[in-house]
């Protein structure tokens, strides 16, 4: 990726168009973001819970994209802690909480899609969608120390 990938015409307009999305759909806490000096592609953002706590959210868009998943990350609060008082990024893959491995610097990754139901149709929006979802189980566990499972049955194909 980086300087030595080439964006297609119809991938660089699939993303203004996710842009575009987020700012008229009511999501426009997040933004599509370009970086040209290594012309990579990322999405971004702060939200508020139902509760008012803050939380920043960042999917990397891969070369791949719109047909390859985008990974998405929990960037604040960090670190991202369990009702326990435990790292969620020490759990690396848990179907439980709905993580996947969290990044190397150690951001929480949040589970949105499986790879293998992920498709070219699936908009940005939806992705911040299910992480508001998260979000807000999240907290649920926070006050229950109940998994987010206990929360969000599945969060595969339910939107």
């Amino acid at each position: 990726m980086g300087r030595n990938h080439m964006w297609t015409a119809e991938q660089r307009q699939r993303l203004s168009l996710e842009h575009a999305i987020l700012q008229q759909e009511g999501f426009s806490q997040f933004s599509v973001y370009w970086d040209r000096t290594t012309d990579t592609y990322y999405a971004s953002g702060v939200t508020m819970s139902n509760s008012g706590c803050r939380y920043g959210l960042h999917i990397h868009i891969p070369s791949g994209f719109p047909y390859e998943r985008p990974p998405m990350y929990l960037t604040k609060p960090f670190p991202l802690l369990m009702s326990d008082g435990r790292l969620v990024s020490s759990l690396g893959v848990s179907h439980g909480m709905h993580t996947l491995a969290p990044s190397s610097n150690g951001f929480v990754q949040i589970c949105h899609w499986r790879d293998d139901r992920w498709h070219s149709s699936i908009l940005l929006q939806k992705v911040f969608l299910k992480a508001l979802l998260w979000i807000e189980a999240y907290e649920l566990h926070l006050a229950s120390g109940q998994p987010i499972a206990d929360f969000v049955l599945t969060m595969a194909g339910r939107l």
